[in-house]
């Protein structure tokens, strides 16, 4: 039976999907620099060749590669302490021309993923009566971004599905939360300059600078950690203030 005594780190197991590159990579070598055994799930290398982080394939849409290989690290390894469900992709296109192929890549990576992925995990750690589950939703969750159907559909999906896990496991020693990141600079970010004004989107940001993505692994290495034992179906928006901003300064302007 748990104990209620947190486990060193070294001890503890992470699944993070899509781990290979961006917030994901941050996320993980984060965790591993804690003394974690981090695994990441995806769909190539990346970057953590050379690298004590242990890379599995695995395709998140695919039901039966996610139940085998979720389950293999955890008898490989003897238990699955975190989830940090990462993996996703973005197409763009007005609502009405979008495409059902995109639409369709979209939820099935973004929300059907997450849910695949939230599944088979959370089986696991009800087993065990212990674990932690961290979504990476956005803060087009709750905010329309034009071109971006699907997404800000998926998003907000993840953050329905973190709230109903979260309410269903917390008697059973599982916590389920998310965290949505604001405009992060990631490589995508500088790679879409040519369709964003970042001087315009970082003009509407409190904190007056792009999130790194190290602020987001913060943020998911704390939520997996013992300090937020309490902690279970919140979604953490790590933006610099943007959803905060009535986008009125005291001189009237908008921003």
């Amino acid at each position: 039976m748990p104990t209620g005594v947190p486990e060193p780190a070294e001890r503890r197991v992470a699944i993070v999907t899509g781990g290979e590159q961006g917030l994901g990579w941050a996320i993980a070598s984060r965790l591993d620099s804690e003394g974690w055994q981090v695994v990441v799930a995806g769909l190539h290398p990346g970057r953590t060749e050379g690298t004590p982080v242990e890379f599995v394939r695995m395709d998140v849409r695919d039901r039966p590669a996610v139940d085998a290989t979720i389950r293999a690290v955890a008898s490989d390894r003897g238990r699955l302490d975190l989830l940090v469900n990462n993996a996703g992709i973005q197409r763009h296109a007005r609502t009405e021309e979008m495409s059902w192929e995109d639409w369709s890549d979209v939820i099935d990576t973004n929300l059907n993923g997450v849910f695949n992925c939230l599944q088979v995990a959370g089986a696991l750690m009800l087993e065990a009566g212990e674990g932690s589950i961290v979504n990476i939703a956005s803060i087009a969750a709750v905010r329309g971004a034009a071109g971006r159907a699907p997404y800000c559909a998926a998003k907000a999906g993840v953050v329905g599905l973190t709230r109903v896990a979260a309410v269903e496991w917390a008697g059973r020693g599982v916590r389920v939360n998310a965290v949505g990141p604001g405009f992060i600079d990631t490589g995508v970010l500088q790679h879409a300059q040519q369709r964003l004004d970042l001087d315009e989107i970082i003009g509407r940001i409190p904190a007056e600078h792009l999130g790194e993505p190290e602020d987001i692994a913060a943020m998911v290495s704390f939520l997996a950690s013992p300090a937020a034992a309490y902690v279970t179906g919140q979604v953490f928006f790590v933006d610099g203030g943007f959803l905060a901003n009535y986008g009125v300064g005291l001189d009237g302007v908008t921003r």
